[in-house]
């Protein structure tokens, strides 16, 4: 049995200091360059040429020697966690980009690709052919030199990219998601043409078949990717959320996918980026994974990880190697032709995919910046003999150099560039839709007795969360008698319900039967989901509400009841206790589904068309959140939703002589409904508005849902405890005591 050493005392001293330095220079020279309007990237490239021979090695060369003249071995613990950097930025840009923009824009990016490529490979094809000798690291392959350098020329840095973009705000605008398509496109066409150069280097021969190898890998990959993965990492985020519910948990799962993937695609000879990249995408699609978690993730990877990232990349520029006037003149040489072969080409694929200049002059500026990717070619060539060290230098020099003015180009070019109609409501909506209530609700509990209230719950909700990949849990409660009843879980129709402990097949079937029937029928309200609906079912011999907030100890975004769903009193109060506790003691927000007697006397009236939606209104934030909900059933059905403003008539008491001047409460009112209902209106519902003066606002709306013949009304309130109680105010009191059609209720503050 082999005993491997542990990495020295000094070792990792050493690695720790490295990278303490390096993460402090790289943020505050960041910030330094993020204080003046320049992208931190800026500094956090130059942060590494500083602590590099280019700087630090000249003014403390002790120094230097001392923290990275050291061992290949030495340095490549900073290449492992660099490498983690690339990793976890490529997972941010993943997560930030849209998949069906860059797939409804395909056309374009795929010419600005081929620009982006076909010229600077034909560009550096000449200048290798050119060059002196004395860059050739084996004069007598100049075909394999000439070939490595057109490939160096045409591969771009997607991270140095993704993260300027990141920076100034402008990854999910058109053009920042047509630069990241056009680069993913040229990097992975690059890694094909560096797999086939390197076997060229290595054989002496074109190895045809290795390319069509790596071309038929990345297919593959591809392929499987965004079929079969997408669906394992859809399924494996939900079931982590489900059984752990915890953002750590999420973050974990992501980084386990990245580093997994990557792997894969390193094991193929594609390189980790581009699994890492995919698993960005297929998360990011995957709703559970929200804003909050994402922000997370970025945080950290931007913050710290990615700063070490771009420091170390710096670390390997010399610019004393330069000096010599050879080699400085080579340099500025090669400098130019790939700064001209990268605009050239971009510029000339921009006019034929109908681009403007400024959108060319961007996307060249962008595409230009060739940062670690084109390090790591000057690092293969090297390793296989085909670059000098000289020629190392140049193209170093280059990659950090184009990267430099890649940020300046952008800032300079982007505000140039008009927004159109349809990116700028895109762009509102993307905003919106962060701060959206409705948008936000990842997982929601629905629990059910399979009364009325609770299949009118599932027929409303059903278009409310079509469109939004929420995913349900269906709760059934069994009030069974405690002393044959468990807390543990069963299998019903291969889904997860729970079963009683009991040696009569009979009764244990009688339940299933009962579960499935109520189940199922509440998912044929629901209809077809795009997020997943999960099967619940629980023992209840006590307290009802103590088994939904059991079952509820874990992370949902909202509950749904039904008002007499759980035995509330009809001569009692509003709802029942059961229902106020569960108001009460949930964290999240609550909807409650009361119905109508006509519709509890007639339960088919429940599969019946919403076609118009009454929608109080009084301007606070739950009557916003409750406005959500009404105008995406009602885009969904292609009902009408009646937005409807109360102005309350102060009473006799409240008045002193004549009738009081209600101008300034209705002027209000109707800013209050035109408010709602410009965005009811981006949501894609169709609405009108009423505003109106009352003694008895509650008994108003009720005449209002009467008179126009209104499905279902939908109310927004905040909740107060009043002798342990969840009070609602008597306005919606009244109202879903009285409505002659169905009433939810959202609590959500």
């Amino acid at each position: 049995m082999v005993v491997i050493e542990p990495l020295g005392h000094h070792e990792l001293f050493l690695v720790i200091v490295q990278l303490a330095l390096l993460l402090f220079v790289a943020r505050l020279v960041g910030e330094a360059f993020s204080s003046i309007g320049q992208p931190a990237v800026v500094g956090e490239l130059l942060a590494g040429v500083l602590l590099g021979p280019s700087l630090l090695g000249i003014v403390a060369p002790t120094v230097y020697e001392s923290l990275f003249a050291v061992s290949e071995s030495q340095f490549h613990l900073l290449e492992v966690v660099s490498w983690i950097g690339l990793i976890m930025l490529l997972v941010v840009t993943g997560l930030e980009t849209d998949i069906d923009l860059i797939i409804s824009k395909g056309r374009t990016a795929a010419i600005l690709s081929v620009g982006g490529i076909v010229v600077p490979f034909a560009t550096g094809f000449a200048l290798g052919w050119y060059l002196p000798v004395e860059f050739i690291g084996a004069p007598g392959q100049r075909l394999v030199f000439s070939l490595f350098i057109a490939t160096a020329m045409s591969i771009s840095a997607i991270p140095v990219i993704a993260k300027v973009l990141i920076e100034l705000d402008v990854i999910r605008r058109d053009i920042g998601q047509l630069i990241l398509a056009a680069g993913m496109i040229d990097d992975t066409i690059g890694w094909i043409l560096l797999a086939t150069v390197a076997g060229l280097a290595r054989t002496g021969v074109v190895d045809l078949g290795s390319a069509a190898t790596t071309v038929l890998s990345v297919v593959v990959f591809l392929g499987v990717a965004f079929t079969v993965g997408r669906r394992v990492v859809a399924e494996t985020i939900r079931w982590v959320d489900n059984a752990v519910g915890s953002d750590a948990a999420l973050l974990s799962t992501l980084m386990i996918f990245a580093l997994a993937a990557g792997a894969i695609t390193q094991y193929m000879r594609l390189e980790a980026i581009l699994g890492a990249f995919v698993v960005g995408v297929l998360v990011g699609q995957v709703k559970r994974f929200n804003y909050q978690v994402r922000r997370s993730f970025e945080t950290m990877t931007l913050s710290i990880f990615a700063p070490l990232f771009f420091a170390i990349a710096g670390l390997r520029m010399d610019v004393a190697a330069l000096a010599d006037p050879t080699v400085f003149t080579v340099g500025v040489v090669v400098f130019a032709i790939a700064c001209f072969g990268k605009f050239s080409g971009t510029m000339v694929g921009s006019r034929l995919a109908g681009l403007s200049r400024w959108e060319g002059i961007t996307i060249g500026g962008g595409m230009n910046a060739r940062g670690a990717m084109e390090i790591v070619v000057a690092t293969i060539g090297l390793g296989l003999g085909i670059l000098t060290t000289s020629m190392y230098s140049i193209i170093v020099a280059v990659a950090i150099a184009t990267s430099l003015m890649a940020p300046a180009i952008m800032r300079w070019s982007i505000p140039k560039i008009e927004m159109g109609d349809a990116e700028r409501r895109r762009i509102e909506r993307e905003k919106y839709l962060k701060e959206s209530f409705v948008n936000n609700l990842t997982r929601v509990l629905l629990p059910t007795r399979g009364t009325v209230d609770t299949q009118y719950a599932a027929r409303l909700i059903g278009p409310l969360f079509r469109p939004l990949r929420t995913d349900l849990d269906l709760l059934y409660i069994d009030g069974s008698d405690a002393s044959t009843a468990d807390s543990g879980y069963g299998w019903i129709g291969g889904r997860l319900f729970g079963r009683k402990k009991t040696d009569s097949k009979t009764t244990e079937q009688g339940e299933s039967e009962s579960a499935e029937r109520v189940l199922t029928g509440l998912e044929e309200r629901l209809g077809e989901q795009m997020g997943s609906i999960r099967r619940l079912v629980r023992n209840a011999p006590g307290s009802v509400a103590d088994t939904i907030l059991e079952n509820a100890d874990v992370r949902y975004d909202m509950i749904v009841v039904g008002e007499r769903t759980l035995g509330s009193d009809p001569d009692g109060p509003l709802f029942s206790e059961t229902i106020d506790r569960v108001i009460q003691e949930m964290p999240c927000p609550t909807m409650v589904v009361s119905t109508s007697e006509s519709v509890k006397r007639d339960p088919g009236q429940i599969d019946e068309p919403i076609r118009r939606i009454l929608l109080p209104t009084v301007g606070t934030q739950a009557s916003r959140h409750a406005a959500e909900v009404a105008f995406t059933i009602a885009a969904e059905e292609n009902a009408l939703v009646e937005i409807a403003h109360v102005v309350a008539r102060p009473g006799l008491s409240d008045q002193f002589v004549d009738s009081p001047d209600l101008t300034n409460q209705l002027d209000i009112g109707n800013r209050i409904v035109d408010r709602d209902a410009e965005l009811g209106r981006r949501l894609g519902a169709k609405v009108v508005t009423t505003v109106t003066v009352s003694d008895k606002p509650g008994a108003e709306l009720v005449d209002i849902a009467d008179r126009n013949g209104a499905d279902v009304i939908v109310m927004g309130t905040n909740t107060r405890p009043i002798s342990q109680r969840a009070f609602f105010g008597p306005n919606v009191e009244y109202v879903v005591n009285n409505a002659p059609c169905p009433v939810t209720v959202l609590s959500s503050i």
